[in-house]
């Protein structure tokens, strides 16, 4: 069995309220040659397919479109398509069974009987015949992990004739490398082990994290977002494309990139002080249009004029686009001997000692009484709150 795998692809992103559909048709012109060029069983997108789950009449338009236009590069794929976090399960399933005319099997959600509990495992199991098998599970919270347990049970009935067994998650996984994101927002702390998975799959077709890796054991993957999110996830983007022969023998991976219609640039590339960091700027001209913040090292703040003389320049040069400017603070004493905790201290630490150690690092002075004081009355109402749910 082959398959193009993808996810993250967030359509309706803006970024710095510019309008990336440009971009977003851009790739998928890219994922049609790709398509057209490997002739592959399924396309699997594992995740995310819109920004929010809230998605514009003109980006749902593109999806619909573009779907229609890989279903026709290719009729005889078939086409898995996974919620993530991102998306509504319910918005994105409400069109499934028309979906299914083209060959185009939508997962949103998982369902339970109402009775025992067990997982409705039918809706999640997409034979292609001859070919194999692929388990479509969405984006889903901690305590519907079991059901990947459950479908690999299903799957061990029916595979009798030892077909390879694609398998879908939209989560981060303990390890990964999360270059490009904020921890915060995709769960560092609340990672799954690969373990949690099973053995019964031949290849974890995964979203979530935008860096495009194969994990430990070769046979799980993040195919990464097809274009550039931010700044920070500064590598190439790819999609992954899979053969499996025989069930229990190691994937073929082969990772295909997506060449950007847009480019992010960071000017100065290091941070420089501002008249140092304008005069580059003023000397900077790509050949290619792409996204552009201005690079600063401050001792406290921007100037005041930062913005207006930056904005003047980029009105200069019409193939780039202002996104702001990034600060980095000039290091003191203090900072260059910051303290460093482990995740056991960080947990023993007073909140309020813990935040005033993090906005000494920060700002290189002592955090003003009246903020002090107001992080305190938070912290005791959290706290009251808390004690009053519990009781």
């Amino acid at each position: 069995m082959k398959i193009i795998h993808t996810a993250d692809w967030h359509l309706g992103q803006e970024f710095f309220q510019f309008d990336r559909r440009a971009e977003h048709e851009h790739f998928f012109d890219s994922l049609c040659r790709i398509v057209a060029d490997e002739r592959p069983d399924a396309l699997v997108v594992s995740g995310d397919v819109y920004n929010t789950a809230t998605p514009s009449n003109a980006t749902m338009k593109q999806f619909t479109d573009n779907m229609v236009r890989l279903h026709a590069t290719q009729p005889e794929m078939v086409i898995v398509v996974t919620a993530g976090n991102h998306d509504s399960c319910s918005r994105l399933e409400s069109t499934s069974e028309v979906w299914r005319l083209a060959n185009v099997h939508v997962v949103g959600g998982v369902q339970r009987e109402a009775e025992t509990g067990i997982f409705l495992t039918d809706r999640h199991i997409i034979e292609l015949p001859g070919k194999g098998y692929i388990l479509a599970v969405p984006f889903i919270q901690s305590n519907n992990l079991p059901i990947y347990s459950q479908l690999q049970d299903e799957i061990a009935k029916r595979n009798t004739a030892s077909l390879p067994v694609v398998m879908t998650a939209h989560l981060t996984i303990t390890g990964s490398d999360l270059t490009g994101h904020d921890v915060r927002m995709v769960g560092g702390i609340e990672s799954e082990s690969l373990d949690t998975f099973g053995s019964g799959y031949d290849y974890l077709a995964l979203g979530h994290i935008h860096c495009p890796q194969t994990l430990k054991g070769g046979r799980a993957r993040y195919s990464g977002s097809p274009i550039q999110i931010n700044f920070d996830e500064n590598y190439p983007h790819t999609v992954s494309v899979v053969e499996i022969f025989q069930h229990g023998e190691q994937p073929v991976i082969k990772e295909v990139k997506i060449e950007s219609l847009m480019r992010f640039y960071t000017v100065p590339k290091e941070p420089k002080t501002f008249d140092e960091a304008i005069a580059e700027l003023r000397n900077f001209n790509p050949s290619q249009p792409g996204y552009t913040r201005l690079n600063l090292l401050v001792k406290d703040y921007a100037p005041t004029y930062a913005e207006a003389e930056t904005l003047k320049i980029i009105a200069e040069k019409p193939n780039l686009r202002f996104c702001g400017i990034r600060l980095e603070r000039q290091k003191t004493e203090t900072q260059a001997q910051r303290q460093q905790f482990n995740v056991q201290e960080m947990k023993e630490l007073n909140p309020i000692e813990l935040a005033k150690t993090y906005y000494n690092e920060i700002y290189g002075q002592e955090m003003d009484p009246m903020l002090t004081n107001l992080l305190t009355e938070i912290v005791e109402s959290v706290k009251t709150g808390s004690k009053t749910e519990k009781s």
